[in-house]
């Protein structure tokens, strides 16, 4: 009994490994009869393909196929050609983006895949279904392997697809523009070599520099391609662009008339930053993933900086780049609260940090920071934890003193209007100062008024300024704001007044925009 047993699975063994074997050269061994032929001799002998191999000759591209090297060719017809040239011509790029140096078989791309060609762009191969994709241009035949290649059938010329950077610098240049505007030159500290230090104790060394682009690096490398990294940016094209600033023009009015008075400063400080945060991504999103589900009010995506943004607009007009999807808006306006809300300054932006606890004023800074002042007082970013920014500047006078100090500074850029401005300060930490604002009096603040007044400051506008713990605010009206730009404040020292300890807090200034 045992002895028929192990003859059977003797058998069995003998049997499965045989179907093993078939199973094994079917697969590797059963191949077309066309392996054997070389693509080129093949591609010559089809007459609807005449055109592609004129320009293979033309562009002496006929040597690729003396050897066996392998190379996939995605050949328009010439009835493509033909219909191209009716606009166009034929250049050396566009050639190269029909060939690529690597065997690609449609039946192993399943959905999507880039594919990088020899104009060293990346094109977009896809599958669905039984049909097969170059760029939404869907391939009409597909070849079996010869002994160097393969090659598709399109009935359209693929045009190589710009990447991202240079799409925009067709359709929007403020774009472009504003990319490049974030180009710097860097140390390389890891190929410098360092000669010894300054009379500072900075270091000195033979410097190599490279280019750096802040852009880039915060938010995506645009003018660059990869095979497995992509991006959506949702940004208007350039007649949307100009028609919103338009809008925003004639809600501004006075001296705003069309998207030409806007100052670009406010576009690349404000607007496009905004754009740039609400409207890019990391891969290529579909228009069906910027659309909120009918339980949601809103809807929440995650932007490429990896922070959760509100999306109120819908993207249209999809454009495939070599390196993603580009975007225009359906209704492009510029929401009001760009240009019509309250801006505010944080007093601890007036102060450059020297080390542990150690503060100057930041005088090169962006703000121009200047003090005059008849004594040294140096000024202390304090942490307060009620403060806006947990944080407050504080500079400290002498009791009683009654020499000269004036802190004077220049502010955000402003929009000419009318503004309430805000100053939330210490009520114990002061004396008397006039205010002047683009070097025309404001008006003047006496700290004694919150000892007399119990703490509360009657606004220049209406109703009054409650305390919260030492801190209250002050008021004045600002308006000799005429043109766009910063603003300069200062603040100049009267006196000690009736305070008990004369100096100067701020923790922030508010400008409130008002219409007459």
């Amino acid at each position: 009994m045992h002895l028929k047993i192990s003859i059977i699975a003797l058998v069995l063994v003998f049997f499965l490994s045989g179907c093993d074997k078939k199973a094994w050269d079917d697969y590797y061994h059963d191949q077309p009869e066309t392996v054997d032929q070389n693509i080129w001799e093949v591609i010559q002998t089809d007459g609807d393909l005449s055109m592609f191999v004129g320009y293979i000759k033309e562009f002496h591209y006929d040597t690729l196929f003396n050897g066996d090297d392998p190379y996939t060719l995605f050949i328009p017809t010439n009835d493509a050609f033909n219909n191209l040239l009716d606009t166009g011509s034929i250049t050396r790029s566009m050639l190269d983006y029909h060939i690529s140096r690597h065997y690609i078989q449609s039946m192993n791309v399943a959905g999507t895949k880039k594919i990088q060609t020899f104009a060293e762009k990346f094109a977009l191969f896809e599958r669905a279904g039984n049909s097969v994709y170059l760029d939404g241009i869907e391939m009409t035949f597909e070849s079996p392997l010869y002994r160097n290649g393969k090659y598709f059938i399109l009935d359209r010329v693929a045009i190589p697809r710009p990447n991202l950077y240079q799409f925009y610098a067709v359709n929007n240049p403020v774009l472009k523009d504003y990319i490049d505007s974030k180009d710097s030159i860097i140390l390389d500290r890891e190929k410098s070599r360092p000669l010894g230090f300054d009379e500072d104790g900075n270091t000195i060394y033979d410097s190599i520099v490279i280019e750096f682009n802040e852009f880039e690096e915060d938010f995506f490398p645009v003018s660059k391609e990869f095979r497995f990294k992509t991006a959506t940016i949702v940004f208007p094209l350039e007649d949307d662009y100009n028609t919103a600033l338009d809008g925003m023009a004639q809600t501004l009015g006075e001296v705003y008339q069309d998207h030409t008075d806007i100052p670009l400063v406010w576009q690349n400080d404000i607007l496009i930053p905004y754009l740039m945060e609400h409207g890019v991504f990391e891969n290529m999103l579909e228009e069906y993933e910027f659309i909120a589900h009918p339980a949601l009010d809103t809807l929440k995506m995650k932007n490429i900086l990896g922070d959760s943004v509100v999306i109120e607009y819908y993207p249209a007009d999809k454009v495939i780049c070599s390196n993603g999807y580009a975007y225009n808006y359906t209704d492009f306006q510029i929401p009001d609260t760009l240009f019509t809300s309250p801006s505010r300054f944080e007093g601890e932006w007036l102060l450059y940090n020297l080390g542990a606890n150690k503060f100057s004023w930041d005088e090169s800074g962006d703000y121009q920071v200047s003090v005059i002042s008849d004594a040294t007082f140096p000024p202390l970013r304090e942490l307060v934890p009620s403060a806006s920014n947990d944080s407050t500047v504080r500079v400290l006078f002498n009791l009683g003193y009654e020499g000269n100090f004036s802190l004077e500074f220049n502010v955000d850029n402003l929009f000419p209007r009318k503004y309430l401005m805000i100053v939330r300060t210490h009520m114990y930490v002061g004396g008397i100062y006039d205010i002047y604002v683009n070097d025309e009096y404001a008006g003047t603040v006496d700290y004694y008024d919150y000892v007399t007044g119990r703490e509360i400051w009657w606004s220049v506008h209406e109703g009054l300024y409650k305390p919260n713990g030492p801190y209250n605010r002050f008021d004045l009206w600002i308006e000799n704001k005429l043109g766009y730009g910063q603003t300069k404040i200062r603040f100049e020292y009267m006196g000690p007044g009736g305070v008990n300890t004369n100096g100067l807090v701020i923790d922030h200034i508010d400008f409130v925009p008002f219409d007459d």
